[in-house]
């Protein structure tokens, strides 16, 4: 599993009052925090002893990352505290991840094809009766965009055997296109010809995946991540993506290119295809919609859970500077009550999916945007984008629009 800093830092953050964490203002108060770490293994608990070493070797009060992630941790803290009606006292901490702490295992949820369905990376309870998840996010300002709620494969958001011909189409679209591609940075002799082995033989499935590449020349990757260029002076394994010349900057080029390109066009339809139950599904998988229920199905005796979306804000400045601003938290129950209320509001129009064009065409990023909305409300903005490597399937990407935010606030805020 991945380690997120923010996360244990949240947890030693909780083992102080709300008092004393708002008077949190210099960076040695926060390397403070840091030194003094776990104080009682007991209020914080991990899966196993392997996942607590992973976190507690994150507890480097000499990193700037590490005191950053502490400011945000605080934030978290406090936030969370107020979201508990709990500003002092002991409050125990679950480290979530791929295996959950016995008292809070009952919690973890697998389904509508995720493994972490309950995406809580903290669980805290003051009583062990009552159980708060904490999803945590983080941002350095108030006015910072915030980040994204969902970071999944394009194809986990199609669930259903109906999407499964445009799935497959997908496929072969994304293998043609990329194959496309390094076929022509053949041609403009990027990558040589001579350089991928039986080049005039090989289907488009076997230039897509490159298998059979040469590794000492392309190193792990494919042809389409690669980086470099035949000509540099480090080949194929050049890193430097932002030479005109290179790989990268070709591929990232082509995708850029918005109106007539194939790839982005499929993308559109099976999104336009599948607009009204791809948004319902989103709707289930960005804000947990069903977790409730799913909980419940379990029948806990004398346990109670209570789900949040949590952003922790926080910035470190260069001069030493430290601005702590309380997390802002979004609850279930507050998330529920906004969408039982626009739903009132519209029950004739249907949740749907729209691409965003303006925004589409204006971007030189590879990735392109739609609008998650029911009758004249926007709720979310998604991406779906390519980020890092061109081989496995892009990243769809959300968050909630302010309109969606004013919405919720306005109406279930109390």
């Amino acid at each position: 599993m991945a380690y997120e800093a923010s996360e244990i830092m949240t947890a030693v953050a909780l083992q102080y009052p709300s008092l004393t964490l708002k008077k949190i203002k210099t960076v040695p108060q926060l390397q403070s925090l840091i030194k003094a770490g776990i104080k009682k293994k007991t209020l914080v608990q991990f899966g196993n002893s392997k996942i607590e070493d992973g976190f507690k070797k994150l507890l480097d009060p000499n990193s700037s990352k590490m005191i950053e992630d502490m400011a945000v941790g605080v934030s978290a803290a406090i936030a969370t505290r107020n979201y508990m009606n709990s500003s002092s006292g002991d409050i125990t901490t679950y480290m979530t991840g791929n295996v959950w702490p016995k008292d809070v295992k009952d919690f973890q949820v697998s389904a509508y094809g995720f493994e972490d369905y309950n995406s809580s990376d903290i669980v805290t309870s003051k009583d062990k009766k009552t159980f708060y998840g904490i999803s945590l996010k983080k941002k350095k300002t108030v006015k910072a965009a915030d980040p994204t709620l969902i970071n999944k494969a394009f194809s986990s958001a199609f669930e259903g055997k109906e999407f499964e011909p445009l799935k497959k189409k997908l496929i072969k679209t994304r293998i043609d296109y990329f194959a496309d591609i390094v076929k022509e940075a053949v041609n403009k002799k990027i990558i040589l010809k001579k350089d991928i082995k039986n080049f005039d033989r090989l289907s488009n499935k076997e230039l897509f995946e490159a298998r059979e590449r040469n590794k000492e020349q392309f190193g792990n990757k494919a042809y389409i991540d690669t980086k470099g260029y035949a000509t540099s002076d480090k080949g194929y394994l050049d890193e430097n993506t932002k030479d005109s010349k290179s790989m990268r900057f070709f591929v990232n080029e082509r995708l850029s290119e918005k109106k007539n390109n194939k790839l982005w066009k499929t993308f559109a339809k099976l999104i336009d295809e599948g607009s009204e139950k791809l948004a319902d599904n989103l709707i289930n998988i960005i804000l947990k919609t069903n977790l409730n229920a799913e909980i419940q199905a379990k029948n806990l005796t004398g346990k109670n859970f209570s789900f949040a979306l949590m952003t922790g804000i926080a910035e470190v400045k260069k001069d030493g500077t430290v601005n702590i601003t309380t997390g802002k938290i979004y609850t279930l129950k507050t998330t529920l009550c906004g969408l039982k209320r626009i739903e009132a509001k519209n029950k004739s129009k249907p949740y749907e999916i729209v691409q965003n064009q303006q925004a589409t065409l204006k971007s030189n990023a590879a990735k392109i945007f739609f609008i998650l909305k029911k009758g004249n409300l926007d709720l979310m903005n998604l991406e779906v984008r390519y980020k890092g490597s061109f081989t496995p399937q892009p990243q769809f990407q959300g968050n909630m629009t302010e309109s969606f935010k004013k919405e919720i606030e306005k109406e279930c805020s109390g």
